[in-house]
């Protein structure tokens, strides 16, 4: 079998015995699901052979939402065995259990998109299995995940699909995953209000929910807006670098040094960029986690504090 997990049809199509599917080797996922024991399943695993059985399946909500890369809490963003995934078909008789659980979502144009993922290794990807699912858009994934997140968190979220891509780490990609106008189409349902509440603070250039979180808290404080991610420029107008926040007319910037700016060489390179940011004039406030606890107060006291210093009047 090509697939790590696969349906009753699948094998007995390959001529798999149904005495076969009895034996220690295999073991049951669910009725009508199986792998062969030993084989670590993944959540695509799962979802690929519930779509194969049912082309009409689509796959929505946290399943959606881990496959796409969304960023979402901790709770949610990794998949684990007793973790059911999420089908959106037309359920009939079926029933959810501990491995699926089943949706019956209706969607407008658009709204699903077809995509292909590979699974086990071949000698050359022309061999490799595929397998192609039907799954909700980015936009509607996020509408999906309304009753489940926060307002800060659906930010987030809505904060890394409209941000642009960086081509030192998005490299094949030019356009960000949706527009805004896209999300604004997807602030329907019975959770419109709390979208459109959270899409009034999506930003284009946040990088990271850390970075969200930073952006909304000086926001609640009072503090003025910053650029974010936008060029800093020197004296001679040439860009030195981009400031994860930025207050160009108080000459202060702020950047939050997340847990990849400890290894060596980035420490250098930060170490440059304080250096440019210091002789285009600019203040730079170096920002980590520590400063982010109980609603970033350390943060806004500290950037309050040097745009008061300079000249910024609350």
């Amino acid at each position: 079998m090509p697939w790590r997990a696969f349906t009753r049809s699948e094998a007995l199509s390959a001529g798999v015995s149904s005495q076969r599917l009895r034996r220690k080797d295999i073991y049951t996922v669910r009725p009508g699901l199986y792998a062969v024991s030993g084989s670590e399943l993944t959540e695509l695993d799962i979802v690929a052979a519930l779509c194969r059985a049912d082309p009409a399946a689509v796959v929505v909500g946290l399943s959606a939402a881990r496959m796409q890369g969304l960023p979402l809490p901790s709770q949610n963003s990794t998949w684990a065995t007793r973790t059911p995934v999420h089908i959106a078909a037309d359920r009939g008789t079926r029933k959810g259990d501990r491995v699926v659980r089943w949706h019956n979502f209706s969607f407008a144009p658009g709204e699903v998109r077809r995509v292909s993922y590979s699974h086990l290794p071949a000698p050359d990807e022309a061999a490799m299995p595929h397998s192609r699912l039907r799954m909700s858009s980015r936009a509607r994934t996020w509408r999906d995940l309304a009753p489940l997140l926060t307002h800060l968190q659906l930010v987030s979220v809505g904060d890394h699909l409209v941000r642009r891509p960086n081509p030192a780490f998005d490299k094949g990609r030019a356009e960000p995953l949706c527009t805004v106008a896209e999300l604004s189409a997807a602030c329907t349902g019975r959770y419109a209000r709390k979208l459109r509440t959270a899409l009034g603070d999506v930003r284009v250039g946040a990088d990271s929910p850390r970075e969200t979180m930073l952006r909304l808290a000086f926001r609640d404080a009072g503090l003025p807006e910053p650029l974010i991610n936008q060029p800093l420029h020197g004296a001679d107008g040439r860009v030195l670098h981009r400031p994860d926040f930025q207050w160009p007319e108080h000459r202060v910037c702020a950047e939050y040094e997340g847990k990849t700016h400890n290894d060596e060489e980035q420490v250098k390179r930060d170490i440059r960029r304080a250096r440019r940011t210091s002789s285009a004039g600019f203040l730079e406030i170096r920002l980590y986690d520590e400063d982010t606890r109980a609603s970033c107060a350390n943060a806004v006291r500290i950037v309050r504090d040097e745009l008061i210093a300079r000249g910024w009047k609350p």
